[in-house]
Formats: C-alpha cells, structure tokens, sequence
C-alpha cells in the first residue's frame, strides 16, 4: 500500500464520526477538506468551527506501515472523559504517527476559541486499522496459514487488549463538543453477542465402519473432542488389531457416556436466553477431512434443532469449513447446502478455525453474505481490527466499502483455554476487563462457545460467570445492525 484514495480517507472520517456519536445527518452537513499535509474537517456551514488532522504523507506509506517511519504515541484526553471511560480508558494509544514532539501530547489540541488540531492522521489510522491493512504486507502466518497476533502491531506495542479506534472516536467527540458546546454525542451502550459455532455433531461416522478404516483417517477431526475414556478405548482396540466390526458394541456402548452434542447446542443457548442475551449458531457443511467432522446439515435431527431454535428467535448461520479459505467456490457450495438446511437467504457467519484474511470480505460479499464475525485472533483474546462496533469495512484490493458488515469477535472459549491456558479466576478476570473495555466505548461484546466446550465440567461454570457479567447489558440485534450502518 503506497497512498491512502480521497474516498478511503473519507471513510476513515466516516467511522470516526460514527464512534463519536455523530448522527449520520449531521455528518453529511460537514465540508472535508483534504490536502497534501492536512485533513480539515468544517462542522458548520458558513462558520469556521473546525477540527484539522494532521495528514501522513504518502512517501511515509511507501516505506511501508511496519518500517521506521511509523511509531505508536501514548496521547492525554483533550479534557477529563465522563465515567466509565475515564475509569477505563486512563489516555490514548495513537499507532502509525510520524514523529512525537513531546511526552504524551494532547490527542487533540485547541489552536483557537474556532480550531482544534490533532497531531496524528486519525482517518488514515483508522482506515488502516479497520481494513487490516497489516495483514496485506506478507505477514508471518501459523501453520493454518492465519495472520497470529503475535505478528501484529498491537501485539508488539502493546494495545491488544484496548479498542483504540472506539477511543478515538470518543477524543473526537470531545473535541466536537469543545467546539460547539451545544451538541451532544448519541450515547451507546454496551450490548452483548453471544454466538456458537457448531464443529461436532456426534461421533464421526466412520467409526462404525469395517477393518479398513483401522487407520482412522477421521481420528485427526475433533479426536481431542472426545472423552478420555472413549479415546482410550478406541486407541487400546487399535492396538489390539481387534475387527472395529466386532468392537462397535462396546464402543456404542461407551459412547453413550458422552453428551449429546446437539444437546450441547441447547444448553449453551438455553444459558444466553435465561439472562436475555442474544444468540447466533454457525452450522457446518464442509465434508469430512482432517480439521472437519463432515456432518450433513441437512439430516432430520439437526433440521429440527435449527427449528428448536428459530422458535425462540435465535439466529441460525453459517461455519464455512476449513476448505473455504481462499477458495470462494468451495465457499459458495457450502453457503448453498446451508441456505437449503437453514431455510433462509440472508445469513452470516464466521470462519472455521477462524482462517481469515481481509480478502475473505470479497469472498463472503460475492456469496451474498450478510455478516462475518471471524476478526478475532485464535492464539489471544482483544481487539484484532481495534474495535468492538460492528462496521461495513474498507476493501482495501478494490478502494471501496464493503456491502457486509463485521462484526468483530472480541473472545473465543478455546483461545482462553487452549492458547492461553487460563485458569479460572484469571479467565473472569480477563474477561471482565474485556467487557469493561467494550462497556465504556459503548461497544458490542462478541465472544464465542463452541457446543462441546461444555463437555469441561470445569468451564461450565465459568461461562455461566462470563454470561451473568453480560447480563445487565442490551441485546445486540443484528437485524438492525445491518439496515442501519449508524447503530
């Protein structure tokens, strides 16, 4: 990326505003002027109440958003925010500045009683940070070919765990204020998300079949799902060369120890509905293969469950497969099956195994897709694009905005349990910093449990404990979301 388009520059501004809490009339009345060292920002008409941006010049871009030219500034309030924020948010992580002139400047700066400046290009930062432009500059990936977040900028300086975008939208609406004393930012509120994403049905199919499976290609999708007992069981009959044939009553027998995994998805949902949160299920349709279980969902137990749950308005969507990373035609066959299981067009999802990549956004539009939730890190927990409120994103490859929206996943149960490896009193408290984060942008707190993650009787409790932290927020509404850009 060597410059940032008139258009791009306007949207950052756009997203800016929104998180301000500027309505979406008042916006459209500013006068934006862009030159090549600045962006002004004229707030009403034939006044000169105005805020300026100081602008990044595009020969810094071509050294490239990681190189010398680039470092992230600790900033002060312009004025003492109102609570929760000023509990939470103590100052301001401003990344992609050119030069710092002084320790921990004001963000935002009074030039005269008609003039504010602000030392950083707030709309180029934005556009950066929301279109993941990081991720478009051959970036170090894991072995499921994902962006870590050990890679990232947030990471390494340190504001992984802070929704710096949200909080610049407010400084904004500080400094809006400052101007005109009058005017009074929309307040938002946190607002919980609580979505399931649906890797396992049951047991893999290809258990019950002959000897010649003895090899059990199906052991590597989901095996570590299965309980203790039973994978021993199935290990120790392996060993044994004992005929799977002859050993499927004793294995039927043992599986009727484990949960019912479709069960699972009730109760992990029954459990939201109780505290009147809001909840989404991602159903799979990928074929079987080493990172997929292979279910249909189209078989009758799983058609009557998608019911179960559209009778108590919950939302049903889609879990593209492993496969479907950059592979839009693959994409497209499952979002098929999967229109035909749910019995609706117009649907969202996430990725499986989180494998995303901002071309992803592409792919998901040229579906017909409505949503994606999959911007979050599976190694650690935070604000993978710097923000906690659903946004239609910037494709950076074609330099206009996305006709989806994202609505980005703050929290992910195996992240916390497997990458992290938290106990539980350190994943409350973890947690609970997330939510009061989210909770003082008035963000929108997304966080994920797998079905079967509530085959650990020791995380039952803790999600109890996550959704009784959620319970006093709003109810996050998708619907709404998606017609109306500015909520």
């Amino acid at each position: 990326m060597t410059r940032i388009s008139r258009a791009a520059r306007l949207w950052g501004v756009k997203e800016l505003a929104r998180r301000a809490g500027v309505s979406k009339e008042f916006f459209e009345s500013w006068q934006i002027e862009i030159s090549r060292d600045s962006t002004t920002i004229r707030l009403l008409s034939g006044r000169r109440k105005q805020i300026t941006f100081r602008r990044i010049t595009d020969d810094k871009f071509r050294e490239g958003l990681a190189g010398p030219g680039f470092r992230t500034l600790r900033a002060r309030w312009m004025a003492c925010p109102r609570e929760p924020v000023r509990t939470a948010v103590a100052d301001l992580v401003v990344p992609y500045c050119e030069r710092q002139a002084e320790k921990a400047p004001p963000l935002f700066r009074r030039a005269d009683a008609d003039s504010i400046t602000c030392f950083a290009d707030l709309p180029a930062a934005t556009l950066l940070m929301l279109a993941r432009a990081e991720e478009r500059q051959e970036p170090a990936l894991d072995a499921h070919s994902r962006f870590a977040a050990a890679s990232s900028i947030a990471s390494r300086d340190g504001f992984l765990e802070r929704p710096v975008v949200d909080e610049w939208g407010l400084a904004f609406g500080q400094a809006i204020e400052a101007l005109l004393p009058g005017w009074q930012p929309k307040a938002r509120f946190l607002r919980a998300n609580i979505s399931h994403d649906v890797d396992e049905v049951g047991l893999p199919p290809r258990l019950w079949r002959t000897q010649r499976d003895a090899s059990l290609p199906w052991a590597r999708t989901g095996w570590m799902l299965l309980p203790f007992d039973l994978r021993h069981a199935i290990q120790l009959t392996v060993r044994q060369r004992a005929p799977l044939a002859g050993s499927a009553h004793f294995l039927r027998t043992l599986a009727l120890s484990l949960p019912n995994c479709l069960e699972l998805v009730q109760a992990v949902v029954t459990a939201a509905l109780r505290r009147g949160l809001h909840s989404a299920v991602y159903w799979k349709a990928s074929p079987l293969g080493p990172f997929d279980s292979g279910y249909d969902p189209r078989q009758p137990q799983i058609r009557g469950l998608i019911e179960w749950l559209r009778k108590r308005d919950v939302e049903n969507g889609v879990h593209p497969g492993y496969g479907t990373f950059r592979c839009r035609e693959e994409l497209q066959r499952e979002v098929e099956i999967l229109r035909n299981a749910i019995g609706e067009e117009h649907l969202g999802g996430r990725q499986h195994y989180l494998r995303w990549c901002p071309e992803t956004w592409v792919d998901w539009e040229n579906c017909g897709l409505m949503y994606d939730s999959t911007v979050g890190y599976p190694d650690r927990v935070g604000f993978r694009a710097g923000t906690c409120i659903p946004y239609r994103p910037w494709l950076l490859s074609q330099d206009r905005e996305a006709q989806l929206l994202e609505i980005p996943l703050i929290v992910m149960d195996v992240t916390l349990l497997e990458s992290m490896n938290l106990q539980r009193q350190e994943l409350l408290n973890v947690v609970g910093r997330l939510i009061e984060k989210c909770r003082a942008v008035g963000g929108v707190f997304t966080f994920l449990c797998h079905n079967t993650t509530l085959r650990d009787p020791n995380f039952v409790q803790s999600y109890e404990n996550i959704l009784d932290l959620l319970a006093s927020s709003d109810r996050f509404d998708c619907r709404s979301a998606l017609c109306n850009e500015w909520a």
